[in-house]
Order: structure tokens, then C-alpha cells, then sequence
């Protein structure tokens, strides 16, 4: 694979970035979580999309299937959870751009089989990168230091649901991340779960000599990987 690849981490630190600059040619864009709404609202093409929260993909159901059949993504990669009959139709129908995280556990020699338990869709989305054959992964937004911004209520069934949009939510690049309506997981209790699939992540990485390189003007993870100011990504 001649090109590098860009995993965007959704970050504020992020925001402002100006993704429409990037050279084409020399990179590869692979988006996680919501992007997606950023990405179709300013016309910018992206190749990959990757999301393994079960409860975020159940919620943006329409919207990602809209992003399949208008042939945004190439390939994507998420969870077999929660999905109506009529989006496993879609799924079918686009079997080649499809994978499962469950199902890319179980095969051997793979980076996917040596996560075990511990996953989030940024460390998904590293071994992702991998399994597409980049050898030079490029981490922008990876920010790790979420704040509770006061606009979440949990529901009856336990999962959380935004209840008020934000203007400048200091979590994400872009407004509107995160919409009224929108319902994500409740916080999971594995202790520092998001910190460890990140950096076990890293260390298959570095095992495979996969090339990580992490832009970011916050501590984020230069404790565990290189990490260069986001001014000196060279789009």
C-alpha cells in the first residue's frame, strides 16, 4: 500500500482542521463515530468508516446506511448488534464493503485476534488501518481527555441520550456531533477501558512495524507513541 492512511479521532482539537487541503493522492481517510455528518456536510470525500459501538451505530442507523448506498465508504468496519432487517439487507447487498468486528476476532493472524476484550472504536480503527495493509497510520484528534458536558440523561433500558445540542462542545472537532436524540451506551465498567484498547493498539502496531504517528497539541498518548504538533502534519 504505497499511500498513508489518516484515522480521524473526532477531538476538539481538531477543530478548524481544514480536511479539504489534504492530498488525495498521498492519503487515505479513515472516519469513526460521527464524522460522517461533518464529512457529508462540506462535500469532503473519506474512504473508510469505522464504528464497533453497538448502541452509537444503532442510533445513526439511517445515516450510515445512506453513507452505503450512495457510495461514500469503501469499506467499513462495525458490530453485528442491533441492526434492523432492513439494514442486514443493505449489508448483504454490500457484502464486500463490509466487516465484523466479531467476525475478524475469530480468525487467526490477524491484529484483530489479539485484542481480546478491550476495544473501542479508536483502537479498532488503528487495526483497521492494519488490516487494509497501511503501513504508515496517521492519528489525528486523538485527544483522551473527555469532559462531561451536562446535556446527557440516561434512559429506562441504561444507555444515555443527548437532550440538548451544544454549541462548541469542547469533546468533539465539529458542532453537532452530537445531535438531541442521539443515544450512545452507558459508561462501561471496565476501569480505564478507552486508555488501554488505545495503547494495546499501539503495541500490535508496533509489533507488526506498522508506522503510528499521533499530531496532536495535547498530551493525548506521547507517553506511549510518537507524537509531532498537529501544524506539522503535512497534508
Amino acid at each position: 500500500m504505497n499511500k498513508e492512511l489518516i484515522v480521524v479521532c473526532n477531538g476538539g482539537s481538531l477543530r478548524n482542521f481544514d480536511f479539504k487541503s489534504i492530498d488525495r493522492d498521498k492519503y487515505s481517510i479513515l472516519i469513526t463515530g460521527k464524522a460522517f455528518r461533518y464529512f457529508r456536510k462540506n462535500r469532503i470525500d473519506y474512504d473508510y468508516y469505522c464504528c464497533v459501538d453497538d448502541a452509537v451505530s444503532k442510533s445513526c442507523e439511517w445515516e450510515i446506511c445512506r453513507e452505503i448506498k450512495q457510495k461514500n465508504i469503501k469499506c467499513l468496519l462495525t458490530v453485528t448488534a442491533g441492526w434492523s432487517v432492513e439494514t442486514v439487507k443493505i449489508f448483504h447487498k454490500n457484502n464486500h464493503k463490509i466487516g465484523f468486528l466479531e467476525d475478524l476476532k475469530k480468525k487467526e493472524n490477524n491484529a484483530f485476534s489479539q485484542l481480546e476484550d478491550k476495544y473501542t472504536t479508536g483502537s479498532s480503527a488503528i487495526l483497521f488501518g492494519m488490516f487494509l495493509e497501511y503501513k504508515k497510520i496517521n492519528i489525528l484528534g486523538l485527544d483522551n481527555d473527555y469532559v462531561n458536558t451536562g446535556n446527557v440523561r440516561t434512559r429506562p433500558d441504561g444507555k444515555r441520550e443527548i437532550f440538548k445540542d451544544l454549541v462548541g462542545n469542547p469533546n468533539y472537532f465539529f458542532d453537532n456531533y452530537e445531535r438531541t436524540g442521539d443515544v450512545k451506551n452507558a459508561p462501561n465498567n471496565i476501569e480505564n477501558l478507552h486508555t488501554d484498547s488505545i495503547i494495546k493498539a499501539i503495541d500490535i502496531a508496533d509489533v507488526n512495524n506498522i508506522e503510528l504517528i499521533n499530531y496532536n497539541n495535547k498530551k493525548s498518548f506521547s507517553d506511549n507513541i510518537k507524537t509531532l504538533p498537529l501544524n506539522k502534519f503535512h497534508k
